[in-house]
């Protein structure tokens, strides 16, 4: 789940937050990057369990209508036939997956509320009406059902957005990586999936080890980093220089300096793409022009030293 990308994303956040305060503490701030990584996978977590937890909501609501002097039928059907969701239930009886609500103390606080106005508001929503067209949905009209809920929920119905958002404060960096792997969970169910969650980290041990590496070299580096930059920017005023562009590119020449099994083109296209997500339109061609003028030069010099045919190419 938490691919190369992401981890690079991460250290350059607690990069961006170590340099813009002064006086920061580095440790502090690499805790900090390493407790995030569990924050992230924390959130997919909770949004996973949504179905679980609004399942509980909906068997109390079909209490309550019960208890009525006068009961609808019409509300009760409702009710059983969402409590009813093959694809929660596969969720719900999953034991790797209720492992992983226990581990990561995943808990939905105060939220009937919340689950009230959802409910208002799903009860005459197209979504709604168009999955109770099929009187007998299979498990995968009920996976679509809550994938399309979980789509709802989180792109157009601000209320529940603000209940994340107070919730998760990494949410807004974290929300596309949750949700594509959320999708994929879903569209993957199956009634007897041993464990329906994709493994955190491909590999933990390197990669807990390249984004540790990446953040201690660019902090311990930082000066022979700036002098690397500064030297091939020297029409520029340095304090004009985004300090997101200065990260960006002292990150890209420390993998290509102190990461001998990556490839430098990669790490080098790797920080461009991130350069179109965190920094300016113009950002871009300018990163990529420094890195091309210090990447020639450190290699006449015999600086760049990887371990593999075909990696400084």
């Amino acid at each position: 789940m938490l691919n190369r990308r992401f981890l690079r994303v991460k250290a350059f956040q607690a990069l961006y937050s170590y340099s813009r305060e002064e006086g920061a503490n580095a440790a502090v701030c690499r805790k900090q990057l390493l407790n995030g990584l569990d924050k992230t996978y924390e959130l997919y977590l909770f949004l996973l369990s949504f179905g679980v937890e609004f399942k509980a909501f909906l068997n109390q609501e079909l209490e309550t209508e019960k208890a009525k002097y006068i009961p609808s039928s019409e509300q009760i059907s409702l009710i059983q036939r969402l409590i009813n969701n093959q694809a929660v239930a596969v969720i719900e009886n999953n034991s790797a997956f209720n492992k992983g609500l226990k581990d990561y103390k995943v808990l939905w606080n105060n939220h009937s509320d919340l689950f009230r106005q959802v409910w208002i508001e799903l009860k005459g929503h197209d979504l709604l009406k168009s999955y109770l067209l099929n009187e007998t949905p299979s498990l995968i009209d009920d996976k679509n059902f809550l994938a399309g809920m979980l789509e709802w929920l989180t792109a157009d119905f601000e209320l529940f957005e603000s209940f994340i958002e107070d919730r998760f404060v990494n949410w807004e960096d974290d929300q596309v990586l949750v949700l594509t792997t959320l999708q994929k969970t879903l569209q993957m169910l199956k009634p007897n999936s041993v464990n329906i969650l994709p493994e955190k980290h491909k590999d933990e041990e390197e990669d807990l080890k390249f984004v540790k590496q990446l953040f201690d070299e660019c902090v311990q580096n930082d000066q022979e980093l700036t002098l690397l930059i500064s030297a091939k920017t020297q029409n520029w005023d340095q304090d004009r220089i985004a300090l997101v562009d200065m990260i960006l590119m002292k990150m890209a020449l420390c993998e290509v300096l102190y990461f001998p099994y990556i490839p430098l083109k990669v790490s080098i296209n790797e920080y461009l793409e991130l350069a179109k997500l965190y920094s300016t339109p113009n950002s871009h061609g300018f990163i990529n022009g420094v890195l091309d003028k210090v990447q020639i030069e450190l290699k006449k010099e015999n600086k760049i030293n990887k371990l593999g045919r075909g990696l400084v190419n």
